[in-house]
């Protein structure tokens, strides 16, 4: 078949459905909505309330762990858009009305798992970009979950053509991108990138989506395609769709932990959480975590072996414990616990920065409440602003809060030329987050500046620069007596971003 053929005959059968509801006038509208600067979070509540349905979807999952960590009940969709963010609210959106729509018109044709992949795909990609401290992975998440859309429409618009092809994958006598061109004239990328652009997904994510064009595009761009090639890839590896052998476990996980920076032994923390949040889904959607759970498989390949296991066993875990109804006693909370009222205290001030932001402010208003805000809504207990002079040669404190704070300040004082210095200067250079759980842990002494872990000793701590419209302003720093959490470290990056947003809605104005 010649490319052109397939997109006409897949133009034919979505004119047959009429537009797809993923793309109707609700999801456009929440999408102008929740990238305009001038919206505000009721704005943004109002547009995804005029679908009763994906409101009433979205709430559910806003009540999951993933995105509810207080465990307090979320029951207005304003507030969800305030403790998740504008960003992810629209992408959320967007996947549950890509399972609706494709499970409503064909809820028998097994495309559950490709709709499933997508997502998983979205979620493993947001996940590694935030080790890799991207700055936008709300953007790599929508790059992830479009990668497979090319493979998705094909199996929803020509699902002969699809089986045909599946059968030729499984004998294997051809790889998977020879048997579509066989097939389809193309590649999934080219069909996926066409219907992307037709219903007007941002430039940088069409590119995303194919390598030719990513070679284009440069900084987050490029990542957004490295991250969601390599997280499909795994994926297919884990689910052993990989007939030819083409793809090796291994290069797989080493590429990822060179793009994120991280050890290669840390990246299955990032594939466990993308599983957790493939899961809550598929509990809303009542989906069989049959789709999701891993085929056990013995390969040449031990490690990948293991993975596979660990991750089929949460998935039956996860099933077996949904299947559990606690009893109504359980549900009662007596009182609110820690966690809740640092939840509140968290949107509480989510709210302080937003009015913040409207109205007239400076930008050490902004930082201000930023750097009070992230000792206040979680554990983390001394946190600074510390910022680079304009020669790129100092880095000083100029904002700092919490129990101790002084030992912080007295430290940031610091001049590159200065010995043992140079880790401060490079993070910032790099623009990457450094998150160091536990300086306890084997290798952190030996790597970690000497007279930094003595002066401020901190059991664990963050750092990461704060960049404004490509421009690094300094660094934000925050530390603990204690082990760092994952949810302390999301609290850190959540205002961080929402610090940044400030700080360029400033410079627009200006």
């Amino acid at each position: 078949m010649k490319y052109q053929d397939t997109l006409n005959a897949i133009y034919a059968r979505l004119d047959r459905l009429g537009d797809l509801p993923v793309f109707s006038a609700t999801i456009n509208r929440i999408r102008q909505v929740s990238s305009s600067r001038q919206s505000d979070a009721m704005a943004l509540a109002m547009a995804v309330m005029k679908d009763a349905n994906l409101s009433a979807r979205l709430l559910k999952i806003a009540n999951t762990p993933t995105y509810n960590r207080s465990g307090g009940q979320i029951s207005a969709v304003s507030r969800a858009v305030v403790l998740i963010g504008f960003e992810r609210i629209q992408n959320l959106c967007v996947t549950l009305k890509l399972i609706e729509s494709f499970r409503d018109e064909q809820p028998d044709s097994g495309i559950e798992q490709l709709l499933i992949s997508a997502f998983l795909n979205a979620s493993l990609a947001r996940e590694m970009a935030a080790a890799a401290g991207a700055l936008d992975i709300e953007e790599t998440y929508i790059c992830g979950l479009l990668y497979g859309l090319g493979e998705i429409i094909v199996a929803f618009t020509l699902p002969d053509v699809y089986a045909e092809m599946l059968r030729a994958r499984q004998r294997a006598r051809d790889n998977w991108p020879r048997i579509q061109l066989q097939q389809l004239g193309g590649h999934f990328s080219d069909i996926g990138q066409d219907l992307a652009q037709s219903w007007g997904f941002p430039k940088r994510v069409v590119q995303a989506m194919d390598p030719l064009t990513a070679e284009q595009q440069r900084g987050n761009g490029r990542l957004n395609h490295q991250l969601a090639v390599s997280c499909h890839d795994l994926l297919e590896l884990v689910y052993s769709r990989d007939t030819a052998g083409e793809l090796d476990f291994s290069v797989l996980m080493s590429g990822l932990a060179e793009i994120t920076r991280q050890p290669v032994e840390n990246l299955d923390q990032h594939l466990g959480e993308a599983f957790r949040q493939v899961c809550d889904l598929a509990d809303e959607y009542g989906l069989s975590h049959r789709i999701i759970s891993p085929r056990l498989n013995v390969s040449d390949d031990v490690d990948l072996d293991e993975m596979t296991r660990k991750l089929a066993y949460y998935v039956h875990s996860r099933e077996a414990r949904h299947r559990e109804v606690p009893a109504p006693s359980e549900l009662v909370e007596t009182q609110p616990s820690e966690e809740t009222r640092q939840m509140e205290r968290q949107l509480h001030h989510l709210q302080a920065m937003n009015a913040l932001i409207i109205a007239p402010t400076s930008p050490s208003q902004i930082l201000e409440a930023t750097v009070a805000a992230i000792v206040d809504a979680c554990a983390l207990e001394r946190v600074a602003f510390c910022q680079l002079g304009a020669n790129g040669q100092e880095l000083k404190t100029r904002i700092a809060a919490g129990t101790g704070h002084e030992v912080v300040k007295a430290f940031f004082q610091l001049h590159r030329q200065m010995p043992d210095v140079l880790l401060f200067f490079r993070i910032m250079e790099k623009r990457m987050t450094l998150l160091v759980p536990d300086t306890e842990e084997p290798g952190w002494r030996e790597r970690l500046p000497e007279h930094f872990l003595q002066s401020v000793d901190p059991k664990g701590f963050i750092m990461a620069p704060l960049v404004v419209q490509d421009r690094v302003l300094g660094l934000m720093y925050a530390d603990k007596g204690d082990l760092i959490e994952d949810h302390e470290f999301k609290v850190f990056n959540q205002f961080l971003m929402q610090a940044r947003l400030g700080l360029e809605v400033l410079q627009s104005r200006r």
